[in-house]
């Protein structure tokens, strides 16, 4: 199976670097729905066989922008966004000066945010939700094209998963829109593109 993940374009709380997980359904902003509409026209759609989007406005609209009405869309809750419990919609460099241990080095939430927002969710968790779906579509459709419009968070902790034994640290965080692609097959997992920014 070939799969690509994109993620969806910028919405208001991603302008103000707020935490935004899967308890929050914020819309696109204006400049997330362009960000979407220019990678879309570097996008051929017709190539995929399975499109699939996390069911929150802003993956869904960006769903939308890029398969033009051409595709059915299928909506699954399991590509929600982490739930971030407390900390969302709060500043991150609040957070960071405020809780230094739920972040790593460089700025990322860690697994150790969990002491100070114990309604979150775990990267864990995420990963097991995440991971459940693509293995369905690998089962499913081992032979097609699969398109995935969901969250950066979310992205980055799958990706983590099947390429890194579940650390986050090598991976990058995923840009607004930008896509990624692998190759599922027997006996062979590949990272064909990362973190890719079309436009």
């Amino acid at each position: 199976m070939k799969l690509t993940l994109i993620r969806h374009g910028q919405t208001d709380l991603n302008k103000e670097n707020r935490i935004q997980g899967g308890g929050i359904d914020q819309p696109l902003n204006e400049t997330g729905i362009m960000q979407a509409q220019q990678a879309a026209k570097n996008f051929d759609i017709s190539g995929y066989d399975l499109v699939y989007a996390s069911p929150l406005k802003r993956a869904r609209k960006t769903a939308e922008i890029f398969v033009h009405d051409e595709k059915p869309i299928h909506f699954d809750e399991r590509l929600k966004e982490m739930d971030f419990g407390e900390w969302d919609t709060l500043r991150v460099i609040d957070l960071y000066k405020k809780y230094p241990k739920g972040f790593t080095s460089d700025g990322y939430i860690a697994n150790g945010y969990l002491r100070y927002a114990p309604s979150g969710e775990s990267f864990e968790d995420v990963a097991q939700r995440a991971s459940e779906f693509v293995d369905e579509l690998i089962d499913k459709y081992p032979d097609k094209n699969v398109l995935v419009v969901c969250h950066g968070t979310l992205i980055k902790t799958l990706v983590a998963h099947y390429f890194a034994n579940g650390n986050l640290d090598i991976f990058r965080q995923v840009e607004n829109c930008a896509i990624s692609k692998f190759v599922f097959e027997e006996n062979r997992r590949q990272v064909q593109m990362y973190n890719h920014v079309i436009g």
